[in-house]
């Protein structure tokens, strides 16, 4: 039997990605450490509207890897996506690999607080 090991030896713990609904969250033995959430706009347009990742668990991309997981399902079905929560609005425009999903004319969904404070009040923003 093997274990995986960081160089430090300690166990790497599996982390699990799953849809459920309209989110993908992340699980390990623990319970649930990450989530995105996103609801339908229109037939073809999604808001993204949460994204929350343990304090114990950030600094490892998982909440742009959430964010992927929603990218490529919307790239897939031909959808577009508006930046509602602070974090998924900074990563979008942080890289342009998402210009392609990115509802920019649609702005009635969009979070005021996410566009002028950019998750700056927000202790739930993940790394």
């Amino acid at each position: 039997m093997s274990t995986d090991r960081d160089m430090y030896g300690a166990v790497e713990e599996e982390i699990r990605a799953q849809k459920q609904g309209n989110s993908y969250i992340l699980t390990t033995t623990k319970g649930t450490i990450g989530k995105i959430t996103y609801t339908l706009v229109d037939v073809n347009t999604w808001v993204i509207d949460h994204t929350y990742v343990d304090g114990e668990y950030r600094g490892r991309d998982l909440g742009k890897q959430l964010l992927d997981f929603v990218v490529d399902e919307a790239r897939e079905k031909g959808r577009k996506i508006i930046p509602s929560c602070s974090y998924v609005l900074a990563q979008f425009k942080r890289h342009s690999a998402y210009e392609d999903v990115w509802e920019k004319t649609n702005t009635e969904y969009s979070d005021t607080y996410s566009s002028d404070g950019m998750g700056t009040a927000s202790g739930n923003m993940p790394k």
